[in-house]
């Protein structure tokens, strides 16, 4: 699918196909894309745990849909990919290995000033970056564990957004809950059996759509005049019309939400899955 058309079709899905399994090697390409996302030192502090809905045991599988409270689409999805930020992965010695690894395959510059020896006595010195070289000793220095943590979970977010439109792009349904509610968290790690340092971002539910694909149009979004502004604060960035009818023919942007027919498939789907209908 082309790239406006898959970020204008992505929709979170709450309805799936229970009876449809999800093909291991399209689960795998989830993984793949997720790889590859771009990341601030190389650093990919996220882990992912796929669990097959079917392949557990009873017990676990309790365990994991009580901790989301059984919500509908985490019963009906036959994937769960759980994912989670480690900020071992975010500490200091990781921003060292993999960024001097950045500068010997020629993917940061030395020009700017970037050397092994540069980023050694900022890093673990706290020495003051030359001139047109990134201030990295002002963040990783003696940086906190809460620093990493917070490094951790905001990288391993923006992975998941990836990963839904990967999903997409693979023909399924997909869906972000939380992992689990806080006072369940520590079960779904045990049954999941991850280190300690692993933080919880998402469980990401993966299946074949029970929804059409556009099910039920584009949800709501804050104006763009609202979100982005030109030069500072309160220049609202101009949105050229021109652009926006592209963007409609590229399929970026479809119509809105809700579409004709929209309760009756709610209420269709509801019926066939046991829910009330209102």
């Amino acid at each position: 699918m082309e790239f406006n058309r898959l970020v204008g079709t992505r929709r979170s899905v709450r309805y799936f196909k229970t009876w449809q399994p999800v093909e291991k090697d399209k689960v795998q390409r989830i993984l793949e894309a997720v790889r590859w996302t771009s990341c601030p030192g190389n650093l990919q502090p996220w882990r992912a745990i796929v669990v097959y809905r079917d392949e557990l045991d009873e017990e676990n599988r309790e365990i994991l849909l009580k901790a989301d409270n059984w919500q509908g689409a985490h019963v009906q999805a036959p994937v769960w990919i759980y994912w989670f930020g480690d900020f071992e992965a975010a500490r200091p010695p990781s921003f060292v290995k993999n960024t001097i690894e950045l500068l010997d395959v020629g993917a940061i510059p030395a020009a700017y000033g970037w050397a092994k020896e540069t980023i050694l006595a900022a890093i673990e010195g706290g020495e003051e970056t030359p001139e047109g070289m990134a201030s990295i000793q002002e963040i990783l220095h003696d940086m906190p564990v809460e620093v990493s943590t917070a490094m951790a979970h905001g990288e391993t977010v923006g992975a998941c957004a990836v990963a839904t439109l990967a999903a997409v792009n693979a023909g399924l349904g997909t869906c972000l809950h939380t992992i689990g509610r806080p006072s369940q968290v520590a079960k779904v790690k045990a049954v999941l059996g991850v280190p300690d340092s692993y933080i919880p971002v998402w469980v990401q539910l993966v299946g074949y759509s029970a929804e059409g694909i556009e099910a039920g149009g584009q949800r709501p979004r804050q104006p763009f005049e609202d979100m982005f502004f030109s030069m500072k604060y309160g220049q609202p960035m101009e949105r050229d019309p021109r652009v926006v009818e592209e963007l409609t023919d590229e399929g970026l942007l479809q119509a809105p939400a809700p579409l004709p027919g929209r309760e009756e498939e709610l209420r269709f789907l509801a019926r066939m899955y046991g829910y009330p209908e209102e």
